[in-house]
């Protein structure tokens, strides 16, 4: 008995140290966690910047810490994952910021990639070739000289800086802002400075990658902690008679360090990234250099909007506007819906619309023909059932003439069943900032911002060659074009002057009053038409007792 307490007691005391030792680690983790943040932001000029600092540092901490605990579940299986890829299959072309990955991390900042399109869904291997990016440098950042194997388009959503490439020998510096375009070619140095001392900047940019279709690798230069310099890498034979040094020296120079990949600046090394910029690269033409030679960035803000009314504004650039995009069939757009408001139902003849939610808050429809639902499962839902038929073929061990010889069963069941305008689905998903959407060729689509406030989004059309912008409402909408007899025999109306009464009861044009503001002022006009009616009757009577 004596014995058995004293089992229970040691028992009972591992437990206590092991819990305590638990806590001393949780605690000493945020200690380290909030030295960090300190370190990053004791040099904010203001206290309130700084109390901002340290929320954003600590929001980006515990989503950090629930990303790590999420990859570890989701390596377990659990269900949390079969749920989000449920919901990628009913949702295809939309993408929330947990479908980002971090590619490079650091105290500084990040850069964070969408999936690879091929991976995400077989509707969209079209742009396999193409992967989203989000490129965030804290105030006063620096981030290192790189090249990569893929050419990026770039849109500068937020912030100002300097950015440098060096491509044919030549060294160029260019100042950026918000609005700002510039393309980084495959292989050309670059290196990017935040110059503001408050705001990030965020540049958001889409790359078509070369190498492997929707694969990309950063190349860095002069060393780091995460990854390392790429001279680093050849034998020490080999880099000692490239340059004619010491394997001690160049150790030091190009051995992994503490800075990482995105480090921070000191205020007289921004100055002279700024004086780079502001006296070379832009070249005696700037803005309007002859026709054949770098034009630098490209203000798309400062340029007049395509469309523009209360409802929103659309600017577009293209390789008319901006010769850079020449090569790369890119046109690059920014939308901006006023809150309440909404874009006009449109659809591309050519080109896929690849887009990211700068700012502000909505939602979005798609039209989309591939995944209607036939017996209440849909085109997704066989996909993946064919997909568990055939490792369960392999599993069995039936031959591959077996298999090919079911596959063409099925796909003469298919073709005898396949007719065309069977029904469409809609995919609605909310947009907020860090959303990505993809809008394929001929696909229907709107987006509508919320009542309080207004919908930024960037959009890279690829394939824009050639490519019109077909509006489906609206002052230009491409059905008032039918003639007489189309608009009687295509519509389930009595005439073409029903469908015409219609077709022109929209002014406005690209940019429409939304769902919600419509209500209200339908509702708006009845009411006022009743109390119209009430001043009325109360004026007669008003004027009959005098």
């Amino acid at each position: 008995m004596a014995t058995a307490r004293v089992v229970l007691l040691l028992g009972a005391l591992l437990f206590a140290a092991a819990a305590v030792a638990s806590s001393w680690d949780d605690d000493g983790g945020r200690g380290r966690e909030s030295w960090r943040c300190s370190r990053r932001c004791e040099d904010r000029p203001s206290s309130q910047e700084r109390r901002r600092c340290l929320q954003e540092c600590r929001e980006e901490r515990e989503q950090q810490e629930r990303s790590r605990r999420e990859h570890g579940r989701r390596g377990e299986g659990s269900g949390d994952e079969r749920e989000q890829e449920q919901e990628q299959s009913r949702r295809p072309y939309v993408f929330d910021r947990r479908s980002f990955r971090r590619v490079v991390r650091s105290e500084q900042g990040s850069l964070r990639a969408l999936r690879p399109f091929q991976e995400t869904s077989k509707l969209l291997r079209g742009i396999r070739k193409y992967r989203v990016a989000v490129l965030e440098a804290n105030p006063r950042s620096f981030i290192v000289p790189s090249h990569t194997d893929a050419h990026c388009i770039c849109y500068v959503a937020q912030g100002e800086g300097v950015v440098t490439t060096i491509e044919n020998g030549e060294r160029q510096s260019y100042t950026i802002r918000e609005g700002h375009i510039f393309v980084a070619p495959a292989g050309a140095i670059i290196y990017l400075a935040n110059t503001d001392g408050r705001r990030k900047l965020v540049i958001a940019k889409i790359l078509h990658t070369i190498s492997v279709p929707g694969k990309f690798q950063f190349f860095f230069g002069p060393g780091g902690r995460n990854p390392e310099s790429i001279l680093s890498s050849f034998s020490k034979s080999v880099q000692r008679a490239a340059y004619k040094t010491s394997s001690d020296r160049l150790e030091r120079l190009f051995g992994r360090q503490d800075k990482g990949v995105i480090v921070r600046a000191s205020e007289e090394q921004l100055r002279e990234l700024r004086r780079q910029a502001s006296e070379g690269g832009h070249g005696p033409h700037w803005p309007l250099p002859p026709f054949g030679e770098s034009r630098g960035p490209y203000s798309l803000l400062d340029q007049r909007p395509r469309i523009a009314n209360h409802h929103g504004q659309l600017y577009e650039a293209d390789a008319r506007s901006f010769q850079d995009l020449a090569e790369h069939d890119i046109r690059v757009s920014f939308a901006n819906i006023t809150a309440g408001s909404m874009s006009a139902p449109f659809y591309n003849t050519r080109s896929i619309k690849i887009a990211y939610v700068l700012d502000g808050s909505g939602y979005a429809e798609i039209v989309c023909p591939h995944l209607t639902t036939h017996g209440g499962e849909s085109d997704s839902d066989r996909e993946r059932e064919r997909g568990k038929e055939g490792r369960r073929r392999w599993s069995e061990g039936e031959s591959e003439e077996e298999e090919e010889e079911g596959q063409g069963q099925h796909g003469r069941q298919e073709e005898e069943e396949e007719e065309a305008g069977q029904g469409y689905h809609t995919i609605r998903a909310r947009l907020s900032r860090g959303t990505a959407f993809v809008v394929p060729v001929g696909h229907p689509a709107v987006e509508v911002a919320s009542r309080d406030s207004n919908l930024q989004i960037v959009c890279f059309e690829v394939r824009a060659d050639k490519n019109e912008k077909v509006f489906l409402a609206g002052a230009n909408n491409v059905l008032k074009k039918l003639d007489r007899a189309a608009k009687e025999l295509g519509f389930a109306a009595r005439s073409a002057k029903e469908v015409d009464e219609v077709l022109d009861a929209q002014r406005d044009q690209g940019f429409l009053a939304g769902p919600e503001e419509q209500e209200e002022e339908r509702e708006g006009r009845h009411g006022r038409g009743r109390h119209e009616v009430v001043a009325e009757t109360l004026l007669r009577m008003a004027t009959g007792s005098m």
